[in-house]
């Protein structure tokens, strides 16, 4: 029977941790400077089908309540931890997947841990593994490993790091004519919102270092969730889910304006808080989240909509803030709230049967839920978004847009290009 024992230790703060990363299989969660990169593999659990949430919650409970800590665990993100992609929809080609770590380095409030995570099932001894000053060990090795890549890492266009991304040379006229089909959907009163999206790949050189590109994202995006798992990575600005200590946190996003040449954001931001159509796309998306958790949690409060500044686009955007009710843990509210009415639709079923007709090409992982969860079922889960899949020497990035009575064909594929932006911009460095 499987058991991991853990031990966590603090170690020397450190500075960008993308020096640190697997170049060819790296693991992140990363925000303001702070969050978790891990480092090799102590376990991979895959779950698929509609069924894959209960999958990973029975999975992960078995692991965690076999696990053993020596010592305690710091800070949230340390001890026994899971990096986690889930597939947006029930057929997805790609597994979802939980990772654990063999070596996982946390940075929060500005200190610094590592947990070192082995196998003990075998029953032979760990203690030289655990040993505090052997871990401390490892990580001043690999931080004087990653010395040595930096300056490469540093350079924009090295040419194991550069990419571009190729949309097919009728992209806008397909894109166009799916809105118009939602729109016709929408019009004969089937749905009253559907998010439609597109895919654009890029063909990867020899050796690709993918720890290059997420730095790159990192730096435009510091604000937004910034992750790796499995080779799904993106720089999200939307929370799905997050729980600490019964605390419970969301944000909803929904209503968009590209930022172009020229645009003067308070002009846009105004546009959006006015706009009659954006506001009911984002009530609605903002509804399909509080729907979702009322079972599980009291004390709902909002705060929004507001204006979301990123460099490449304006969101609507709601804060919901409550507290844990039933004792959920974090994988049961992914599961509750997943897929909210921001990336499929409203009603919920039907958008998802009219996206599967609409786009013609399953998702994957894209708008799915990333984060990770602990031993004690606390975590982090965005939505997938501003997003790619690497697949051997090919990456897909994903965009999407939501779709109400009103909405502009061609102005929705703008908004899927303005979305593909920060994948783009990262891969051509």
């Amino acid at each position: 029977m499987l058991q991991l024992t853990t031990r966590t230790v603090q170690v020397h703060a450190f500075g960008t941790p993308f020096p640190l990363l697997d170049s060819a299989d790296p693991l992140l969660w990363w925000r303001d400077g702070e969050g978790m990169l891990g480092v090799g593999r102590a376990l991979t659990l895959t779950f698929s089908g509609p069924d894959r949430f209960d999958q990973a919650r029975r999975v992960w409970m078995s692991v965690a309540d076999s696990a053993r800590q020596l010592g305690a665990a710091a800070e949230p993100g340390t001890g026994l931890v899971a990096f986690g992609a889930l597939a947006f929809d029930d057929s997805a080609a790609v597994p979802s997947v939980l990772v654990v770590p063999s070596l996982l380095i946390t940075r929060r409030g500005g200190c610094t841990w590592a947990t070192r995570v082995v196998d003990s099932s075998a029953g032979s001894s760990v203690d030289d593994q655990l040993d505090p000053d052997r871990i401390r060990a490892e990580v001043d090795q690999l931080l004087a490993a990653s010395a040595g890549r930096r300056a490469r890492r540093a350079t924009a266009l090295a040419a194991d790091s550069v990419a571009t991304l190729h949309a097919d040379a009728d992209a806008r006229e397909q894109h166009v004519a799916a809105v118009r089909r939602a729109l016709d959907l929408i019009d004969r009163g089937t749905l009253q919102k559907v998010v439609v999206a597109r895919s654009e790949q890029a063909s990867l050189p020899a050796g690709f270092d993918l720890s290059t590109v997420l730095q790159r994202l990192e730096s435009v995006y510091p604000s937004c969730w910034n992750f790796c798992v499995d080779g799904f990575f993106g720089a999200s600005p939307e929370t799905l889910v997050e729980a600490h200590h019964g605390q419970v946190h969301a944000r909803v996003l929904a209503g968009t304006r590209p930022r172009g040449a020229g645009s003067a954001v308070d002009d846009l931001g105004h546009d959006l808080l006015t706009s009659a159509k954006d506001q009911h796309e984002h009530a609605l998306a903002a509804q399909s989240l509080l729907d979702a958790l009322a079972p599980h949690v009291r004390g709902l409060q909002t705060d929004g909509p507001g204006i979301l500044e990123l460099p490449n686009v304006l969101h609507l955007a709601t804060d919901v803030d409550a507290e844990l009710a039933d004792g959920a843990d974090v994988l049961a509210l992914v599961a509750a709230v997943h897929p909210t009415a921001a990336v499929a639709g409203v009603p919920r079923e039907t958008s998802l049967q009219a996206i599967g007709s609409i786009e013609g090409a399953n998702r994957g992982r894209y708008a799915g839920p990333v984060g990770w969860i602990d031993a004690s079922g606390d975590g982090e889960w965005a939505i997938g978004l501003r997003s790619a899949q690497r697949i051997g020497s090919t990456i897909t990035a994903w965009a999407g847009g939501g779709i109400v009575a009103g909405s502009v064909p061609e102005q929705e594929f703008d908004e899927t290009s303005a979305k593909l932006q920060p994948i783009r911009q990262a891969l051509a460095g």
